[in-house]
Formats: structure tokens, C-alpha cells, sequence
């Protein structure tokens, strides 16, 4: 009894399957549909037209014809010139991917010197002021008292009185507090 074994691993077989790289929206004679609700490029509305004869037209003004709207049924297709339509549509996703920022955390223990609180408090009031949220946490260690722990944060808090939070009132879990506050959330007096 014979049997041929593969070397390839799964992983080596199914790697090439999973990403199938995207090169946009089809245009122009990829376009494979009878039909397409056509756009011209100023916007408006031609309505249902052969495939062939958009791509003319979008050919005979220096253009291309792009599906903008493939679920649709015909798809909606765009006189417009590719090109710019990828930059615009990349532009958009670099837009609004860099909106959300990480969250920052700071973390302290009961028996921190004043020194390093005033170097975390004054490094979480930059981050406030570039966009993130910033989490402050109290972390006890070993015998430390949970009155030692909320005192000392009780006093780290009133730095950021001008400052607005996420949570109504500090959280606290087991052996740590803590409290976020939102980007911009500095309140007006």
C-alpha cells in the first residue's frame, strides 16, 4: 500500500486562496453586465444603457467607465477618470482611519513619589490635548490599603478638575482604580 505525501502545509495551500488582492472597483471592459444605470461626469442621471455603448462614450470624452454601484441591479457605473477616483477614494479611508486614536494609560501605586506624578499628570494633559483618551489607574500591590489607594488617586484627580471623564465616578475592580477622560473635553469656566 502506497500513499503520496504532501509537503506543502496547509497554511502554504491556502495562503494564496485567502488574499485575493483588490484593484479597485471594475472598469471599462471588465465590466462583464448587458446593462448599467449610467452617470456621466458633471452627475447626472442618462439612465439604463448597453455596457458597450457607455464605455463609448466614456472612451469618446478621455474617460473611463467605472462601477461605482455593483450591488445594484443594473450596476451603477460613472463616467469619470479612474485615476482621481482611487486617489479620492483612498484619501477618504486615510481620513478616516486616522480619526480614532489609542487610547493612553497611566498607572500609578499608593506609594509613588510626587515627582513622577507630576511628570505622568503633565504627559496625560499632552495626550488630552493631541486627541486620545487617557486612563488613569491606581494599582495596589501586596499589603497596601485600599484607604492609602484612593487617597493618593483622590489627589491625583483634582489635577484634572477642569477636565471631563467618560465614566460618572472612578471604577473600581479588585485591586485597581481607575477613571478615563475624553479627548477635548476640557470644560469652559
Amino acid at each position: 500500500m502506497e500513499f503520496k505525501r504532501d509537503f506543502r502545509s496547509s497554511y502554504d495551500r491556502n495562503r494564496f486562496q485567502d488574499k485575493k488582492k483588490f484593484f479597485g472597483p471594475r472598469k471599462n471592459e471588465y465590466i462583464r453586465v448587458p446593462q448599467v444605470m449610467l452617470i456621466d461626469e458633471s452627475g447626472n442621471n442618462l439612465g439604463v444603457t448597453k455596457t458597450d455603448e457607455a464605455i463609448r462614450l466614456a472612451q469618446a470624452k478621455g474617460l473611463d467607465l467605472v462601477e461605482v454601484g455593483a450591488t445594484a441591479t443594473p450596476p451603477v457605473c460613472k463616467i469619470i477618470d479612474f485615476a482621481k477616483y482611487m486617489y479620492e477614494q483612498n484619501k477618504k479611508q486615510r481620513k478616516s482611519k486616522n480619526k480614532s486614536k489609542p487610547m493612553k494609560e497611566f498607572q500609578f501605586s499608593p506609594v509613588i513619589e510626587q515627582g513622577d506624578i507630576d511628570t505622568r499628570v503633565r504627559r496625560s494633559k499632552e495626550f488630552l490635548g493631541k486627541g486620545h483618551m487617557v486612563r488613569l489607574t491606581m494599582v495596589r500591590k501586596g499589603r497596601q490599603t485600599h484607604e492609602q489607594a484612593v487617597q493618593v488617586f483622590n489627589g491625583i484627580l483634582t489635577n484634572f478638575e477642569g477636565y471631563s471623564t467618560i465614566e460618572p465616578d472612578k471604577k473600581v475592580e479588585g485591586k485597581t482604580i481607575s477613571i478615563t477622560f475624553k479627548p477635548n473635553g476640557k470644560t469652559k469656566d
